[in-house]
């Protein structure tokens, strides 16, 4: 009699103990999962460094209650970030999706969010990992490093579409096929709290993509860092915004955040070259694919490669580029100081030779 007693009272403990665990589960605060106070500090670091990059965030609540933490569609592309750290951030845009793996996925807490548009994983290493959906379709997945023991390398794994290829052109990411521009990862960058840009750079190496943060003593932490995910380099692609130009039409583009970041090479000196040749050519074919069709007239792709070459000198007139195809053809716009006479927008009497 008195084994049995000892046995029932046994299980009613293991049963005690078993529901304890289920309802802490049920409540969403397990240890496995990121606290509210991780995901508040983290979303509050990346508005400290800058406050544009909270601001872009999409106001979609994010809720991880399910297997997506956050899904959604902004300007034509799909943007899904899970709950659960081991499963990819998908960025799906006109030409193909792009999964990435998330940096120590497999010891990193289950998601949490602080903000809409924003889901932080908690890698339990003094960084975490805050994918920000932003409204150009376009997501930076932030790295917050809280201090000197946390991880210097932070590795994502892509999946690309079948033919697509990663290349990496100085310190940007692109993942291409058949030379149209699936995804893309714009420079890298690092600021501690105080603004002070922290050494960074990409590795490339088969399929996954590091991140190498030199951040020290040195900085005054949290520091952040991000690879910045995107798909379209132009924001907006339209048709006679103001009307037409002498009775024809007006294609009018402007470039995405996303697309200014890897134009300007997110202020890197370095890189920009790299950036207006990518916006050039690549910037080009998404122009061909979404506006002005495969075969365009001569004068719209001069006056497009006069606006990705010159569009730095004319910074204050904005980022709308307006191409007239009633413009005549000029092969040779790109002569020294003639541009700075027709600026672009050549007629006729421009044609001197």
């Amino acid at each position: 009699m008195r084994f049995v007693r000892i046995v029932a009272s046994l299980s009613a403990l293991s049963l005690g103990i078993a529901g304890t665990s289920v309802a802490a589960e049920s409540s969403g605060q397990g240890a496995d999962t990121t606290s509210s106070a991780t995901a508040q500090k983290a979303y509050q670091a990346i508005a400290g460094v800058d406050r544009k990059l909270t601001e872009a965030a999409t106001d979609v609540p994010a809720s991880t209650s399910g297997a997506d933490a956050l899904k959604t569609t902004q300007r034509g592309v799909g943007v899904t970030i899970p709950t659960d750290p081991r499963s990819d951030v998908t960025i799906a845009g006109r030409n193909g999706a792009v999964s990435v793996t998330l940096p120590f996925s497999g010891s990193a807490a289950k998601a949490a969010s602080s903000h809409s548009g924003t889901v932080t994983f908690d890698n339990k290493n003094s960084s975490s990992t805050t994918p920000i959906a932003r409204g150009d379709g376009s997501t930076q997945i932030n790295t917050v490093i809280n201090d000197a023991k946390a991880p210097k390398r932070y590795t994502y794994k892509m999946k690309v579409p079948q033919g697509a290829k990663i290349e990496q052109k100085a310190n940007s990411i692109l993942v291409t096929k058949n030379g149209k521009l699936v995804a893309g990862i714009a420079p890298a960058w690092a600021k501690d709290a105080k603004g002070k840009s922290v050494p960074t750079h990409y590795e490339v190496k088969g399929d996954a993509v590091t991140q190498v943060v030199d951040h020290s003593d040195k900085f005054t932490y949290p520091v952040v860092a991000d690879p910045w995910l995107g798909a379209d380099l132009f924001e907006t692609l339209e048709t006679n915004r103001k009307g037409q130009y002498e009775g024809q039409d007006v294609y009018s583009g402007m470039l995405s955040a996303w697309g200014m970041a890897v134009y300007t090479g997110s202020g890197i000196p370095s890189n920009i070259v790299v950036g207006n040749q990518i916006i050039r050519y690549i910037g080009w074919e998404e122009w061909k694919d979404r506006l002005v069709g495969q075969n365009p007239a001569a004068t719209l792709e001069q006056q497009y490669a006069c606006h990705v070459a010159y569009g730095y000198a004319f910074w204050g007139a904005g980022f709308h580029w307006d191409l007239e195809a009633a413009r005549p053809s000029n092969p040779m716009w790109d002569l020294p100081g003639y541009v700075l006479r027709h600026k672009c927008n050549w007629t006729q009497d421009d044609l001197w030779w």
